[in-house]
């Protein structure tokens, strides 16, 4: 009550200086520039906790996209996987750790659907698949320690080496471990070699860990199935 008296007697005393052209006293200078110097703090500090918080929700609502378009990559590719019973260099092979950390590596052949449209018939779309070489596995970042970059693995074509070869892209930041699980069974083993079991799993769990926007631990869990036929 008495900075809105103040103000007001400082507002009185504005007019009554234009009007008989007299001067306002030091105290009264003084007071103005504090409440001016009041307003400024509260408008700043509004503005700045405004601010830090438009950041905070974009740098969270980034990380689950990126989060997101990973998962739906990995799940794209491993239910597209390609399976032939007459051609051994066909793979589906993968090996985690029986404890953390985990490290799952996966490496099989998929297909990548696309859909075109010809010239003649700009309405009727043409599917293609390309039949490539995929993997996915975990590479440690030099700059920071347990964390871990998501590589996905790409070769145009496959060949007699299912493991390696193609170009290597990071698919996802700041993962603490990855691990990838098939079902046998009743039960979920954390190894798959086609070379030895002449199969294909039918459905694949992937666990998925990271630090997330606060650095704080968190899990992803999601199930895919392979459509084929085994």
């Amino acid at each position: 009550m008495k900075i809105k008296s103040l103000i007001k007697k400082i507002k009185y005393r504005l007019l009554h200086c234009i009007s008989d052209e007299s001067g306002l006293t030091l105290f009264e200078v003084v007071v103005a520039v504090a409440v001016s110097s009041l307003i400024l703090i509260m408008v700043y500090s509004s503005h700045s906790s405004i601010t830090k918080s438009v950041q905070q929700l974009t740098g969270v609502a980034d990380f689950y996209e990126n989060v997101n378009l990973a998962i739906n990559r990995i799940q794209t590719d491993v239910s597209c996987a390609y399976f032939s019973r007459d051609n051994n260099n066909v793979t589906f092979i993968s090996e985690s750790n029986y404890e953390p950390p985990f490290n799952g590596k996966l490496n099989f052949i998929t297909t990548d659907h696309k859909l075109f449209s010809m010239m003649d018939d700009p309405g009727k779309p043409y599917p293609e698949s390309d039949i490539k070489e995929v993997g996915y596995y975990l590479r440690p970042d030099e700059e920071y320690q347990d964390l871990y970059f998501l590589i996905r693995r790409e070769e145009n074509h496959y060949d007699e080496e299912p493991e390696t070869g193609g170009e290597h892209d990071i698919l996802l930041e700041n993962v603490t471990d990855i691990k990838f699980e098939f079902r046998q069974g009743n039960t979920w083993t954390n190894t798959w070699d086609s070379r030895e079991t002449k199969r294909f799993p039918v459905i694949v769990r992937t666990i998925l860990n990271l630090k997330n926007y606060n650095n704080e631990n968190e899990e992803f869990e999601f199930i895919t199935r392979l459509n084929i036929d085994k």
